[in-house]
């Protein structure tokens, strides 16, 4: 079973980073970072790796919906070269700002705001764009929490209203921060900015192109048969977090039945096979010692799993 789990664990850090820098995770006692420390509610969620892992290609399949989003990406991101950076980024992003000391928070939202400054272009259908738009920042910071969010409900415990709200009020400072004006704070909230925003997704070309890279099936990277099969049951178990407009637009909607006897059922013992391997995430270690004023450990960085993360949107 030990050799299992760090089979498992490998494979975590091989694909998103050990996330245990103590420049990032440790740092003057009493720092609760940005999001209020261990009594709240981000902690808890984002401290579920295994929540973060499912939520992870829903969260990008929803924000690449954004016509603008998805040129940005398409057009100025090395994604296909580079197919681990946009889920290491993301990962690293959420976990940064969630577990880092304030200051080094601070620090990676603006890393990535001073990359999306200059990323701006024009849509094939003649909409120009900045990644800086506060309308775009708020859509992509968005979609992370949410997606967390639901898989964290869905896969760990059930969360009362007041949780939810307390978790997405939390997680709104960092979209601030990252240049959104307004993100929304309460579920209530979640659910209005949502229907506001669906007129304006869109599944086009780029879109296509992007979720067939996803899956392993564009032809940029050799894949084996087993690999698009695990890529395209994790898309669509990831994507069953999400409201059903999104899932027909992006052809992975299903019947709640089939949803309940394979995806749901693959991402259940997923999460539960990752939870049992990495319990607890090595930054989140490293920031309870922060907070508590105990010295800091952590293992030898590696220049190949540790990752810094530099834009949500490259």
């Amino acid at each position: 079973m030990q050799a299992l789990k760090a089979n498992i664990i490998e494979q975590i850090e091989t694909a998103g980073g050990r996330h245990d820098e103590p420049q990032i995770y440790s740092g003057i006692p009493g720092d609760n970072g940005l999001c209020g420390g261990p009594d709240s509610i981000s902690w808890e969620i984002n401290g579920d790796f295994a929540s973060v892992a499912v939520a992870g290609l829903g969260a990008i399949l929803m924000e690449v919906l954004h016509p603008s989003v998805m040129d940005g990406v398409f057009t100025q991101s090395a994604y296909r070269t580079n197919p681990l950076s946009r889920a290491r980024n993301t990962l690293g992003y959420v976990l940064r700002t969630t577990f880092g000391t304030t200051e080094a928070a601070t620090q990676v939202i603006e890393r990535v705001k001073l990359v999306h400054s200059r990323i701006n272009g024009t849509r094939g259908d003649g909409v120009s764009y900045r990644a800086l738009e506060p309308d775009l920042i708020a859509w992509v910071h968005t979609c992370i929490p949410w997606a967390i969010m639901r898989a964290f409900e869905r896969y760990n415990r059930p969360l009362s209203l007041s949780e939810k709200n307390n978790y997405l009020r939390e997680q709104a400072v960092i979209g601030r921060l990252g240049g959104a004006e307004w993100v929304p704070e309460s579920v209530a909230e979640l659910d209005d900015y949502v229907e506001r925003m669906r007129p304006m997704m869109a599944f086009n070309d780029q879109t296509r192109q992007f979720t067939d890279f996803l899956l392993g099936t564009s032809g940029d990277v050799e894949t084996s048969r087993y690999q698009r099969f695990d890529s395209w049951m994790s898309l669509q178990g990831s994507m069953a977090l999400m409201p059903d407009w999104a899932r027909k637009m992006t052809g992975t909607y299903h019947s709640e039945w089939v949803d309940r006897l394979s995806f749901k059922q693959n991402e259940k013992l997923k999460s539960k096979l990752l939870r049992w391997a990495l319990p607890t995430l090595p930054c989140k270690t490293l920031a309870l010692k922060r907070v508590n004023g105990e010295p800091a450990t952590a293992r030898q960085n590696n220049d190949r799993t540790n990752k810094s993360s530099e834009a949500i949107l490259s």
